[in-house]
């Protein structure tokens, strides 16, 4: 056998094996580097799959017959080959990847490989035909309840308060929840409806935002760098502060404020309407801040010399003492301003109650100073100067301890002054100790308008003066003597 004819047959040995398609070849590459990846091994290069010249030049050779009959072997091949000769593994990440998306893919590595993909799929979370049923169910008791409370029918034709306010139509706030105290509400407060349905709001003392959950309110208390009311501290005595506010400057804050106040005074009426007023909260001072007390308002600019507008104590700080010391500073500042001041009328049961208190211990307190000097008499201004009281206020506390009697012929009343009375009831209301405010220790100008440079209060004494001018023969004169 010669060298040519060995090369011929070894030529046509190779024949022997049916050469593959183009698709066929690809899909053999792409199996092959499937597998090697699963394995971790690096797939074949791209030109390792490439024939060499010499074996495309011995595949070349050989008979037409033959060549025809591999064509049609690999045909056959190619169609044997079914759409399903993917590997398991690479179905499986198909079937995933078009049932979750693709963040849902990625949250895992978010997580550091925390997650596997299943868990990372939040669809399994979207409320299901029964989570639904059982919502409507709820609604619907709800609905029923309301309408068996109101006596309406149709829940959505009463009519509804603007700018979302609670009308008292499934109104349930019982209770606040505010520093370290559950306060039970007195009357009803116009919070928004989404709040007024809960009953127990939570309340940050310094801010005084109101929240409906208590997991709210504790990430509120983490986050909230306010530790005193906004405004301008004006007095400091030992742990007592008192800010004064501006409405107009500190619109929220004064909002909340008032919505609280009126869970606790029934004849307030004012709630959202807070710029032209004045607010002066009380605030007890520690290591964690000033922690609110209670307040009183006032009109920036009141034509009748009102001096206070509403005033309310937390139901947790009353009985200490703080009702008559925010009266006391009341008077302080009409004191300062050199007008006389009287507290909006009609008082509440309580405010009648403690300003009586406060009027009948201020009196006698100059009365008292008064007879210790051995003065033979005193005016009813002169008292009113001292005080910083309305003269109707003194007028009405002297009646109604006898101590203000008319002279026989005269239009003139006489001031008749018991001495062991007086005395007698001073001791009792020193006994209790009473907070008391110090004058020297407030830091305070008196409010000033926008278009003047005078006092607001200059037209509140004019008026008071145009009054005294007008005053009948039965009216309480300005001069009276005191018998002692």
């Amino acid at each position: 056998m010669t060298k040519g004819s060995a090369s011929r047959e070894a030529a046509a040995g190779t024949e022997t094996t049916p050469r593959l398609g183009r698709s066929q070849r690809v899909q053999e590459t792409y199996n092959t580097d499937s597998s090697m990846r699963k394995r971790g091994r690096p797939p074949k290069s791209k030109a390792a799959d490439t024939e060499t010249p010499k074996r495309k030049a011995a595949a070349d050779t050989g008979t037409p017959k033959r060549k025809a009959a591999t064509k049609s072997t690999a045909t056959k091949a190619i169609k044997a080959t079914p759409k399903s000769a993917t590997p398991k593994s690479t179905i499986k990440r198909r079937k995933v990847a078009k049932s979750v998306s693709t963040a849902d893919l990625n949250a895992h590595v978010f997580f550091t490989n925390r997650l596997n993909a299943r868990e990372a799929d939040t669809t399994q979370f979207l409320p299901t035909t029964e989570d639904r049923r059982s919502f409507g169910m709820a609604r619907a008791t709800l609905t029923l309840a309301e309408t068996r409370a109101t006596g309406v029918s149709d829940p959505s034709s009463t009519p509804s308060t603007p700018s979302g306010i609670s009308s008292g139509v499934g109104y349930q706030v019982k209770k606040i929840h505010i520093g370290a105290y559950e306060i039970n509400s007195w009357y009803i407060s116009p919070f928004p409806d989404e709040y007024s349905r809960h009953p127990l709001l939570y309340i940050c003392e310094f801010c005084l935002k109101y929240m409906k959950s208590e997991y709210t309110y504790q990430r509120h208390c983490l986050k909230c760098v306010q530790r005193h009311p906004p405004g301008d501290e004006i007095y400091r005595d030992g742990n007592i502060s008192v800010f004064e506010v501006d409405g107009r400057k500190n619109k929220i804050y004064c909002q909340n404020l008032c919505l609280i106040g009126k869970m606790f005074l029934d004849t307030k009426t004012l709630y959202y309407d807070v710029e032209p007023f004045l607010f002066y909260i009380l605030c007890e001072y520690d290591e964690e801040g000033y922690h609110f007390a209670g307040y009183y308002s006032k009109e920036k600019r009141s034509v009748q010399g009102y001096n206070l507008s509403c005033i309310m104590i937390l139901p947790s700080r009353q009985r200490e003492g703080y009702g008559k010391l925010l009266i006391e500073f009341s008077y302080l500042l009409s004191k300062k301003e050199g007008v006389p001041g009287s507290p909006e009328k009609p008082l509440s049961d309580f405010g009648l109650l403690s300003y009586l208190s406060y009027w009948r211990r201020a009196i006698y307190e100059i009365l008292l100073a008064v007879s210790s000097k051995d003065s033979s008499s005193i005016s009813i201004e002169a008292i009113s100067k001292k005080t910083g009281m309305a003269i109707d206020d003194i007028t009405s506390t002297l009646q109604t301890d006898g101590m203000l009697q008319r002279q026989s012929g005269v239009s003139n009343y006489a001031l008749v002054v018991d001495s062991k009375r007086t005395e007698s009831y001073m001791r009792r209301a020193n006994e209790k100790n009473p907070r008391r405010i110090d004058p020297s220790k407030l830091r305070w100008a008196p409010f000033l308008t926008k278009n003047t440079a005078q006092p607001a209060f200059i037209s509140g004494e004019q008026k008071h003066k145009n009054d005294q001018e007008e005053q009948d023969d039965d009216e309480v004169q300005s001069t009276g003597d005191i018998s002692v």
